[in-house]
């Protein structure tokens, strides 16, 4: 096993996000939720279309949108560069069927010139008590597999790959170190100390690229708490207020901080096998 080794990233303000809640319990139970989560560093601000309508405006990179309301059923989600006509054509474009009373997700992720659009649904429902959950969206186009695990422990996202969304999984809440090792083997390319998950927390962890090539780790905080869950079972974020410590808590962003080394720590852990390939090629 490979000797490890700490690192320290800096991490990106942490955004956390408002869900608008229909005005009351029936147009909720009738109505499905959706936001998008803008992930591809080279694409400028979309709007998203849902069956041709703007249903939100001006989504920059690195951000998670406010949620809006539509309709149970199959529906049309495209988005276009801010502005764009809505006859223009769009960036990208996916086909999803929502459930009434429940939230999702659009993902944007790649590169512009094969960005895609990927429906996930959101579970915001509360963990169970002393338990916090979190979720993975590896949103970096060059990442090699990983598994991430408690250290010296179980195994929390399997042979994570550029593009995918894992399931919400449930933790322990309190602290505990983790690390990252290249899937499927015991090779440990990161590990950090101990970080602290409340109860009740759930969060989303993006790993992105930007445009300049750095690694960087987008903690959404879908809720802080139990007691942040309105009827119905969908949470609420910070209302916007992104710079309120209070909604930036230091396991937050120690799990981002260990997120930003993974991905960094596997693309050098990618370059090096690829240089010594070159260097010794196999001999026929």
């Amino acid at each position: 096993m490979a000797p490890k080794t700490a690192f320290r990233i800096a991490i990106p303000l942490a955004l956390a996000l408002l869900l608008t809640l229909p005005a009351s319990a029936g147009a909720q139970d009738a109505q499905a939720m959706v936001r998008v989560v803008h992930l591809s560093a080279d694409t400028p601000k979309v709007d998203l279309y849902v069956d041709g309508t703007r249903t939100l405006a001006g989504v920059p990179f690195k951000t998670a949108s406010r949620y809006r309301s539509l309709p149970a059923g199959a529906h049309t989600l495209a988005v276009r560069p801010a502005g764009s006509a809505p006859t223009s054509t769009p960036l990208a474009s996916v086909r999803a069927s929502v459930r009434a009373g429940t939230p999702y997700s659009a993902v944007l992720l790649g590169p512009t010139a094969q960005l895609k659009a990927v429906v996930v649904k959101d579970d915001f429902s509360a963990p169970p008590a002393g338990r916090a959950k979190l979720r993975v969206i590896d949103a970096a186009p060059q990442s090699p597999p990983l598994d991430i695990a408690v250290a010296g422990g179980r195994v929390l996202f399997r042979d994570l790959r550029f593009g995918e969304v894992t399931p919400f999984i449930t933790v322990a809440a309190g602290s505990f170190g983790m690390e990252v090792r290249a899937a499927g083997t015991s090779r440990v390319l990161f590990t950090q100390g101990e970080a602290r998950m409340p109860a009740g927390m759930i969060v989303t962890l993006a790993g992105t690229i930007t445009a300049a090539g750095r690694i960087e780790t987008l903690p959404i905080l879908d809720a802080a708490g139990a007691g942040n869950l309105p009827r119905g079972g969908v949470a609420t974020g910070a209302g916007g207020a992104a710079s309120d410590p209070a909604w930036r808590p230091a396991g937050l962003l120690a799990l981002a901080g260990l997120l930003a080394a993974a991905w960094a720590a596997g693309l050098r852990f990618r370059r090096d096998a690829h240089r010594r390939r070159v260097a010794d090629p196999p001999r026929g």
